[in-house]
């Protein structure tokens, strides 16, 4: 068994709460492994501000590091409202992009799809219109201020991240369904 394999068995068996890193994307998050293969790792997420962020899919070449334990992750972690934690074991396959699109899509009938090896800042909140094997249309949700509903084609080999049922996804579906 290789190191990275024992530590994430153990993250997930024992709910230990950790930071992600992906430093390519100048991101981290903290979060629960829920699952992972040799490929994807999902993680249950909590945002800086110790809130509840549903959960994102990444692929684990993207990341660079994980750490745990020690003073910062302790005192976030006594600041989590556990009761806000997904109580029913989602279970989303992680064989490919695809059946994780498929996934989320039939899970929270939303996602964020991030593509940033293309442009860091750049995310896309919507529903899945169709997809195939190379490529995914997103019913876009747009932005808040614009609240514009368009069509987008993404490449899979583009997409570097899946977010599912956030604060900031939860709040633009509240807007699009007033």
């Amino acid at each position: 068994m290789n190191l990275r394999k024992k530590y994430l068995d153990k993250l997930r068996n024992e709910q230990i709460l950790a930071n992600f890193y992906t430093d390519n994307y100048d991101e981290s998050d903290y979060g629960f492994v829920v699952d992972y293969n040799d490929d994807f790792l999902l993680i249950e997420k909590f945002d800086d501000e110790c809130n509840y962020d549903g959960f994102t899919i990444f692929f684990l070449s993207n990341i660079s590091r994980i750490r745990w334990s020690g003073n910062d992750i302790y005192s976030i972690s006594k600041l989590i409202d556990y009761s806000k934690r997904q109580l029913d074991k989602i279970n989303i396959d992680l064989n490919s992009i695809q059946t994780i699109l498929e996934g989320i899509s039939k899970t929270f009938n939303h996602l964020t799809v991030h593509v940033q090896d293309l442009d860091k800042g750049i995310c896309f909140i919507g529903k899945i219109h169709e997809m195939d094997d190379h490529f995914v249309v997103i019913h876009e949700f747009g932005t808040m201020s614009s609240l514009d509903r368009k069509f987008i084609l993404l490449g899979m080999e583009d997409i570097t991240r899946i977010d599912a049922c956030g604060q900031y996804e939860n709040n633009l579906i509240r807007l699009f369904n007033q």
